[in-house]
């Protein structure tokens, strides 16, 4: 489904026919990542040498006008005064960083309640934002989340559930089922 028009996402949003959980990607233009064959503000980097001057200048400011249009109609959207709410924005490249830790992506967590304006000095990975979620929601772990070394971001989601330490189980009586974390 795309964002414009009847039964997209900015329609859907200003409707509050959201539902509790929604997973938002951009198409090649709007990520930041390009296609070779959609004109000039869509190619790709011309050079992936991990420079500034390697960047398709063009595809950083589509990418920046997109999740500045979607966080907007997330903010506007009925549903962000309700409850506790959370926008996730999560880059997929890295900033070229060399050994001892290589890969670091930007993560931005901005939730309609708790502190804001936090900074974490913990190291988290992809699946300590799985971990999260999965916590939030109250289910069970995917693939590597369980594992101990994994982090849950509490300091960045306001502390508002349940931090569960590594392989720590939470009982939920409502469901009947622990979840292991």
């Amino acid at each position: 489904m795309g964002f414009e028009g009847p039964g997209g996402l900015y329609a859907d949003l200003a409707s509050g026919s959201v539902p509790a959980y929604s997973f938002i990607a951009p198409n090649q233009c709007n990520d930041q990542h390009g296609r070779g064959n959609a004109g000039p503000f869509c190619n790709y980097d011309p050079n992936d040498n991990g420079t500034q001057a390697g960047l398709n200048p063009a595809l950083m400011r589509l990418g920046d006008v997109a999740v500045r249009r979607i966080v907007t109609a997330i903010k506007d959207s009925p549903v962000w005064k309700q409850g506790q709410n959370a926008i996730v924005v999560l880059w997929d490249e890295d900033d070229y960083s060399v050994s001892p830790i290589t890969n670091n992506v930007l993560l931005i967590v901005d939730t309609n309640y708790g502190s804001h304006g936090v900074q974490s000095g913990t190291f988290y990975t992809h699946f300590s934002l799985l971990k999260s979620i999965e916590g939030g929601l109250g289910l069970p772990c995917l693939n590597h989340a369980c594992d101990s070394d994994v982090n849950v971001m509490s300091d960045l989601f306001g502390n508002t559930y349940p931090t569960l330490k590594s392989n720590e189980r939470l009982h939920d009586p409502a469901e009947g089922r622990t979840i292991r974390h």
